[in-house]
């Protein structure tokens, strides 16, 4: 453990070194090509901003990833983690390159939903799947469930592009999704650190070294913002890596009660909105200012108030999630 942890500390700090050195790159790479996010009555921020700044946590935590990943034998995960794990890799870059196609183009919801399905498919079919499902059913007790192959395709494909589109939009105000994140993989590393899984630990300190040097220049005033191409990146990563790496070392089953818990921020945040929009007989893709952010910023509550009320929640509900999840 004391090795991996100092590879998790090291990685943190360069990471996050390099991701917040390249910000002016950029950012002036935005300008150049006219990526800009201009404010309307929709938006929080008041000017206009680049809006590729997860560029910076993609090419950082990949390239980094890719640098080191010969220090450690992938094969160190099992042959059932290590088989699938470079269609998790792929499946991030073609995440992002959704994302950042819509960053410059503004793709239409429905393209967008259709690709982000067909590569949600695509790595479910290769191993990125629910497997066993555990949960407690009153008067029943512990349930485990396995389920049908078609079954597990389509409920981590939906669970993918969910948890995707949920960090997504959740990135409302400076510094949100990616505190969220950050947390998240926080949460996901100290597992690793724990279990002694050493890839495991090498792949979320670089995630987290990465966001932190995104945040640390995304936080009101924002230098720029994540932009589709970051939560895209991010929710497809954190919601793919918890089918890989949160099954329970001894059974390989899921508790799908704890995993909601530990996503409930973005999850919950979509589904009121979702709810709201379908009462009001609105189109559940449009965007609107409905948002739990949204919400605590009509209560005149500050910006830095509700930044530490939903991190704070963030970091309980994961902690209990995780902890849960892997005492029982």
């Amino acid at each position: 453990m004391f090795i991996g942890l100092n590879i998790a500390i090291a990685n943190i700090f360069f990471c996050s070194i390099i991701t917040y050195s390249i910000a002016p790159l950029i950012k002036s790479f935005g300008i150049k090509f006219n990526i800009i996010d201009i404010p309307n009555l929709r938006k929080v921020h008041k000017k206009p901003l680049v809006r590729i700044g997860g560029l910076s946590i993609f090419a950082v935590s990949s390239i980094y990833f890719f640098l080191t990943k010969d220090l450690m034998n992938v094969g160190n995960l099992g042959g059932d983690i290590s088989s699938k794990f470079y269609y998790f890799l792929i499946g991030g870059l073609l995440f992002f390159l959704i994302g950042i196609h819509d960053d410059i183009f503004k793709s239409s919801p429905f393209l967008r939903l259709f690709l982000q399905f067909a590569v949600a498919f695509f790595v479910s079919f290769n191993g990125i799947k629910f497997g066993l499902l555990d949960f407690y059913v009153p008067f029943f007790g512990q349930i485990n469930l396995v389920l049908p192959d078609l079954i597990k395709y389509i409920f981590s494909a939906f669970w993918i592009v969910a948890i995707t589109n949920a960090i997504n939009w959740l990135d409302g105000i400076d510094g949100l999704a990616g505190g969220f994140c950050a947390i998240l993989s926080l949460g996901f590393c100290s597992l690793m650190l724990q279990q002694g899984n050493i890839i495991g630990i090498l792949f979320f300190s670089n995630i987290l070294g990465s966001i932190i040097g995104f945040l640390i220049r995304n936080f009101k005033p924002a230098y720029y913002i994540m932009g589709d191409c970051g939560s895209n990146f991010l929710g497809y990563i954190l919601s793919a890596s918890s089918l890989i790496f949160l099954p329970n070392l001894s059974n390989g089953s899921i508790n799908i009660f704890y995993l909601l818990v530990i996503f409930s921020l973005p999850l919950g945040d979509m589904f009121l909105v979702i709810v709201e929009r379908l009462i009001k007989n609105q189109n559940i893709f449009l965007p609107d200012k409905n948002h739990i952010h949204h919400r605590l910023m009509n209560l005149n509550i500050g910006y830095n108030y509700i930044i530490l009320l939903l991190f704070s929640y963030s970091a309980l509900t994961i902690s209990i999630g995780l902890f849960k999840m892997h005492s029982i």
